[in-house]
């Protein structure tokens, strides 16, 4: 197969329509998302109970939103909900004019998020009986990098996800056999990140990300040098997994079953927007201007292995895994003294380099307070949440600040 000229670097987020903005108004995720670099939102359509003319409804004023700000969305089927593709179809043909609707070199694109491969053949099922050219990215969980570029899959080129129980440095072994076979193949490639994964729902709903700090961090790291056609971030508003990197303030569902989802997560933003940057410039690493500098530190508000005094549940599946650590990233265009503060330990003082740096350091009970100074410039000066022993419930999420 001759290779296939790569279309324009782009980044998205994955954005799960069933968990709605405040007051429904999709405009300050929007905006925030473009001063993060991101080009457009992979629209998660499906979910659990969903009221499917509601969910219609949302979708128009999202590309309603979406044009008024120069903003692009494209659709993300969710197979574990969306059962025909007769739902894929229509919606593929309503909003294909959308000026919102996002084009790749004349194609409107289309992907999915599924764990099994859905009943329906997508070339002959859905990208025939769409009344445009379609770009497809179809969603997987193989790691069969041969089998994914096969001439025998249909679309463009599969949007690669991560293995929940694989280490890092397997993923990032599946993720150099799929660079290599995309290049062999002349295919596209779109891979997924995400921040730390935890849920703790009910009992097949309790689990965290074994691969701890190494899934966005090093992850990001690794992808700029790897160079896949697209990155998309799982997710922007996925608060009942935790993998969200847009603001929570407002956001359905606030709910109590989902009471971790509220924890600040900006640093995960604020870290995509430097990688966003070097990956669109072709770089494999971050270079950092002294408007962008910043450190930010990340961690769990309790012991990894903790269950919770009134929790009705066992520890998540993957907790064992997880570190008793604050890790530290700082983005500095020089070299910058950085302190941090553990509970009542003594201060703990490095000189952080140029560039991204992550170090960590086991935490002690208490706040967790991080300083950065370059001589007489204060680049950060924060005071996080507080560190004990046990809590009424497991809170598996990170502090990202």
């Amino acid at each position: 197969m001759a290779k296939r000229a790569s279309p324009t670097p782009m980044v998205f987020a994955h954005y799960m329509l069933i968990m709605q903005p405040k007051n429904g108004d999709y405009t300050d995720d929007i905006n925030l998302a473009k001063e993060a670099g991101i080009d457009a939102f992979a629209v998660n359509y499906g979910g659990w109970n969903v009221d499917w003319t509601q969910h219609e409804a949302q979708l128009e004023k999202f590309y309603k939103t979406a044009e008024q700000l120069d903003f692009h969305l494209f659709i993300s089927v969710d197979t574990t909900s969306v059962k025909t593709p007769d739902m894929i179809i229509k919606l593929s043909n309503a909003h294909a004019t959308s000026p919102a609707r996002l084009k790749i070199e004349g194609n409107i694109v289309l992907s999915s998020f599924q764990t099994d491969p859905p009943a329906w053949d997508w070339q002959k099922d859905v990208v025939d009986k769409i009344n445009s050219p379609v770009l497809l990215l179809s969603g997987t969980l193989s790691d069969n990098a041969e089998a994914l570029f096969s001439d025998d899959i249909p679309g463009a080129g599969p949007f690669t996800w991560i293995h929940p129980w694989t280490t890092a440095e397997k993923e990032h072994s599946t993720d150099v056999a799929l660079a290599s076979q995309r290049d062999r193949k002349g295919k596209l490639w779109m891979a997924g990140l995400a921040p730390w994964f935890f849920i703790h729902l009910n009992k097949d709903k309790n689990w965290a990300q074994a691969q701890d700090d190494k899934i966005f961090l090093d992850r990001w790291s690794s992808l700029l040098t790897l160079r896949p056609n697209f990155i998309e971030i799982v997710t922007w508003n996925d608060w009942s997994e935790s993998s969200y990197i847009g603001p929570p303030d407002g956001a359905t569902p606030a709910t109590t079953d989902v009471y971790w989802g509220s924890t600040d997560h900006i640093a995960f933003r604020s870290l995509s927007k430097a990688f966003i940057s070097a990956f669109k410039a072709g770089q494999d690493s971050v270079t950092v201007d002294t408007a962008d500098e910043g450190v930010y530190m990340f961690y769990r508000r309790q012991p990894a292995i903790s269950v919770g005094s009134s929790d009705p549940l066992p520890l998540p599946l993957g907790a064992t895994y997880l570190k008793d650590e604050v890790f530290i990233v700082s983005l500095l265009s020089a070299p910058a003294e950085v302190t941090l503060v553990s509970g009542d330990s003594a201060p703990i003082s490095w000189t952080a380099p140029a560039g991204l740096w992550k170090t960590s350091y086991p935490w002690t009970f208490g706040a967790q307070a991080l300083r950065a100074r370059r001589g007489n410039l204060v680049i950060a000066d924060k005071v996080g949440p507080a560190i004990v022993a046990q809590l009424d419930k497991y809170d598996g999420n990170v502090v990202a600040f």
